[in-house]
């Protein structure tokens, strides 16, 4: 099993093209983490306050809300490789640019930070449109899954190498750091061998609202779309209220002390990375549907139970399978998705994920944050069990819900 997983990641990223626009996405990913890494210890510095750390959060999630829809219309009207590439020079450069303003306005990093993360909004989508261009047909769930752990790898890692960086280099050079590394990944995008698009004149002449409309009118005919996209906002919500409540678990259920919490986001990025390993055998005996329903089913379980659990090896076993149904899920449903779509408006679709996967991490999770304040995180790990747990159910007894 270990080796055909093996052999099935080398033929990916023996696939020249992905392997530079993977590399693209890798690098871009470490970059925005440790620029908001810095970005806190700045706004912390200049307001004292953990209000002001809430700023530079602010600036990364809002620019999705605003204008991850209105990205994708133009992700379908414009040549996808230029907008990658275009994309990560313009957020290098922005870097270098709020250098001289450190520590002097937090509305200015604000305003910087929010257009950094405004062409994030356009990177997003076009990749997304761009990997089936690359890689066969069969190869996708495989490619899927290396993106979807690699996002949330470069997450902990970019986080991580942010408190090394900063000691060594203080925050201007860190943001040198994170310019550098938006720039590799333009060089890396730049080296994808893919056509350049044809930009046909009536792409432009059709109305930006009347192409967003489509976009969404597409979403809501096509049930298997509109379901899949609803399941991956549970799955997305579900992984941020976890890593959100890991502090509170950690100390208050576990007894392992705040700081311990670490242990906890590992054991789920352990359990995503074996995910990906498992995944494409798995789905050459079930259908993709069929592994999320499962997945949900299980995680949904884990999660009614796991604010009982104070054994801590049990725990992380638990935290670890949680890891592993959640890349099940998220890379399956992408696959579908992306073999779902027409080419010509896969933008503005990817565009209106990127919002819902952005929401994810905002209000789902200042919702289950207030419930876990007052009623305690076992209630809200139960609560989100629950929802999660209903989410696998509907794909049995709901035909509109089911999935291929």
């Amino acid at each position: 099993m270990v080796e055909q997983a093996k052999e099935s990641f080398v033929k990916v990223l023996s696939n020249i093209g992905f392997l530079f626009l993977w590399l693209g996405q890798l690098n871009s990913q470490l970059a925005d983490r440790i620029f908001v890494y810095v970005l806190m210890i700045i706004a912390y510095t200049l307001t004292q306050s953990n209000l002001g750390v809430s700023v530079p959060l602010l600036a990364f999630g809002l620019p999705s809300i605003l204008f991850g829809p209105l990205a994708g219309v133009f992700v379908d009207k414009l040549d996808r490789k230029a907008m990658l590439t275009i994309t990560s020079l313009i957020r290098g450069a922005l870097v270098l640019l709020i250098i001289p303003f450190i520590g002097q306005s937090l509305v200015l990093i604000f305003l910087f930070s929010f257009l950094i993360y405004t062409a994030a909004q356009f990177f997003a989508p076009a990749e997304s449109s761009v990997i089936p261009e690359l890689v066969k047909s069969d190869d996708l769930i495989v490619a899927n899954s290396l993106f979807m752990v690699t996002w949330m790898g470069a997450s902990v890692i970019g986080l991580g190498l942010g408190a090394p960086l900063v000691n060594l280099f203080g925050n201007q050079g860190t943001f040198i750091a994170a310019a550098i590394l938006y720039f590799v990944a333009a060089g890396a995008i730049a080296l994808v061998p893919l056509r350049p698009r044809e930009i046909k004149v009536e792409h432009f002449q059709s109305p930006i609202i009347k192409d967003l409309l489509f976009g969404m009118e597409f979403i809501r005919r096509n049930e298997v779309v509109k379901y899949s996209l609803f399941k991956l906002l549970v799955a997305t919500s579900a992984l941020a209220i976890i890593s959100l409540l890991a502090i509170s678990y950690a100390k208050n259920i576990l007894g392992i002390g705040a700081h311990n919490f670490g242990y906890l986001i590992f054991a789920v990025g352990a359990g995503m990375f074996v995910g990906m390993t498992l995944l494409d055998r798995l789905r050459r005996s079930m259908s993709k549907g069929a592994i999320v329903i499962v997945s949900f089913l299980i995680s949904g379980l884990i999660l009614v139970f796991i604010g009982k659990v104070a054994n801590l090896p049990l725990a992380l076993m638990m935290i670890f399978l949680l890891g592993l149904c959640n890349i099940f899920i998220t890379s399956s449903i992408q696959t579908i998705l992306q073999q779902r779509i027409p080419r010509r408006i896969r933008g503005r679709v990817f565009g209106m994920q990127n919002m819902l996967i952005n929401s994810a991490f905002v209000f789902p999770v200042i919702l289950a944050g207030i419930v876990a304040d007052i009623y305690g995180v076992g209630f809200a790990l139960n609560i989100l069990g629950w929802v999660v747990g209903l989410t696998g159910l509907a794909g049995i007894f709901l035909p509109k819900f089911k999935m291929v």
